[in-house]
């Protein structure tokens, strides 16, 4: 997939007009022209070719028309489905000399993360299958409000809205009608919007790293400045119910990823801790802890102890460390130490969770 960043005159009739010039000399150059996407409103037009390289697609474009492509990635047909809803040219109006597409490729993306806590044995041993249901009734819901789910996993699902709109009212009747459901239960949910191809190297990489980042806040739902501006945008009498939302500026949006960037590489790190972390992004002690508050509602010890927790649970799961070595991993300065935090976050000692996860697998 490309993608063409296009000056302010040029429309959809013009866009419609390239690729058809692109079908006519692919086979020159051993590449199939699938279909494509032109945003009226932001001047980006994406198109989609079955391609040896990006080299054939850059000299397709070049020899038919000379409007050559700013980026080019190799993505998967099936990501693209689920993302944008079709791989292929839709159908053209009844009478019509060339199929112009006016449809945009920017997409408002809904990450949702199911937290757990003060598990107990008889939780345990239902946990599987009401994480199952749970999760279904948020693709239900995803569906209903006109979102596809594209991908999920035991904690996380993902999905895709052509509108800010639509994900915004999602969120907010997923977060209304299950937040209380289960006792032990609850939904982070993280809205970012962004095209499929950026300056990153696959599709809507950028706006899925901030969306499952807002999500992990452990926030009602978190949503970024991108989305709340399309939002207001789309509708006019905007009113984010303030008990539900958090707004995330783009300097707040900024701090988080600069943090999330250092976290990842760093929290296995027992060394680690909140001066250095600091320093190494630039604030003061004081400073960094107003910002960590501000934008989690956290301080950033239990800020940095909650990743960590979080991370365990995925290397528990994945059966593949004892729990020592998961205690290292995860930057616990002991196994005694990281099962008493375990203990008091979810209830449970890790044992009793890896016991759990093996008899429901």
């Amino acid at each position: 997939m490309d993608r063409h960043d296009v000056s302010e005159e040029v429309t959809a009739e013009n866009v419609a007009q390239l690729h058809q010039e692109d079908l006519k000399i692919q086979d020159k150059f051993n590449c199939r022209g699938l279909t494509y996407w032109f945003d009226d409103q932001r001047k980006t037009a994406f198109c989609l070719v079955d391609a040896p390289n990006a080299e054939s697609v850059h000299r397709m474009h070049d020899h038919a028309h000379g409007e050559i492509p700013h980026s080019i990635i190799e993505v998967d047909p099936n990501l693209v489905e689920s993302f944008l809803g079709r791989i292929e040219d839709p159908k053209a109006l009844s009478g019509s000399e060339i199929n112009v597409i006016s449809e945009p490729g920017f997409r408002t993306l809904f990450a949702a993360k199911i937290v757990f806590d003060q598990l107990d044995l008889k939780h345990l041993s239902q946990l599987s299958q009401v994480t199952q249901d749970y999760k279904r009734k948020i693709c239900r819901l995803i569906e209903s409000y006109m979102g596809t789910v594209v991908n999920q996993d035991r904690y996380e699902i993902l999905a895709s809205f052509v509108t800010a709109k639509d994900a915004v009212h999602c969120a907010e009747t997923v977060s209304r009608t299950l937040g209380n459901e289960h006792p032990y239960l609850t939904c982070s949910i993280g809205l970012d919007a962004g095209n499929p191809v950026s300056s990153s190297k696959s599709i809507f990489e950028e706006t899925i790293k901030i969306s499952k980042r807002l999500s992990r806040l452990k926030l009602s739902i978190s949503v970024s400045s991108s989305v709340h501006k399309i939002y207001n945008d789309e509708i006019s009498n905007l009113s984010f119910n303030k008990n539900q939302f958090k707004l995330i500026s783009a300097s707040e949006l900024a701090f988080l990823n600069k943090l999330s960037d250092y976290l990842d590489a760093n929290f296995g790190r027992p060394e680690l801790s909140i001066e250095s972390i600091a320093r190494k992004l630039g604030y003061s002690k004081s400073q960094f802890y107003r910002k960590m508050v501000s934008l989690s509602g956290d301080s950033p010890n239990l800020y940095l102890n909650k990743l960590r927790l979080d991370n365990s649970l995925e290397l528990l799961k994945d059966g593949l460390n004892t729990t020592s070595e998961v205690a290292f991993l995860c930057g616990f300065s002991s196994p005694s130490y990281f099962s008493r935090c375990f203990t008091k976050r979810y209830g449970i000692p890790p044992t009793d969770y890896i016991r759990a996860i093996d008899i429901l697998q």
